[in-house]
């Protein structure tokens, strides 16, 4: 199983602590290398380049923090890892963050990403403080109900559009 590390970059600490329990648990994952530079690149450049890293992953793990909702990329990726069947579909594990005002047992809807919202019955929601007692078990869950054929996707609602101009990091 590999891992693919969908995020918005105000959560990179959060980012930072999971990967370092994905290699405590010898899990195998990508994500954006915190000094990859889009600097001057279009937006399609910088999905087609993350993408194609997210095709060898078998899992999505979305970070939710309190502005994922807002960020196009991180919906392209949504959109993309629930695109196809069971043979092609990544499972896919939402992780709450304390930055947000609610957790998985009573999500604030209004920012809470839509594509998640739409598959509440396939994804697999954990909250951050307790990924690192339940990070397997929550894996495997995404890994069967990607390959569950009772379980389906709804992915109709059509990504959110990227920003036509080049990109330009704000650091």
């Amino acid at each position: 199983m590999k891992v693919f590390i969908s995020y918005h970059r105000a959560d990179t600490k959060a980012r930072e602590h999971i990967e370092d329990l994905l290699k405590d648990n010898d899990i195998p994952f990508y994500a954006v290398p915190k000094d990859m530079n889009f600097d001057g690149e279009n937006h399609q450049y910088i999905k087609d380049t993350i993408l194609q890293e997210m095709y060898g992953c078998d899992v999505l793990l979305c970070i939710v923090g309190k502005d994922t909702y807002t960020r196009p990329h991180v919906d392209w990726e949504l959109h993309e890892a629930l695109k196809g069947d069971i043979r092609t579909r990544k499972g896919v594990l939402a992780v709450m963050l304390e930055n947000r005002r609610d957790n998985k047992n009573d999500i604030d809807y209004a920012t809470f990403p839509n594509r998640l919202e739409d598959n509440e019955d396939y994804i697999v929601i954990e909250q951050y403080a307790s990924l690192q007692d339940r990070l397997k078990e929550a894996l495997d869950e995404t890994l069967d109900n990607s390959r569950n054929r009772e379980i389906q996707v709804n992915n109709r609602r059509p990504p959110m559009p990227l920003r036509q101009e080049k990109y330009f990091d704000a650091n």
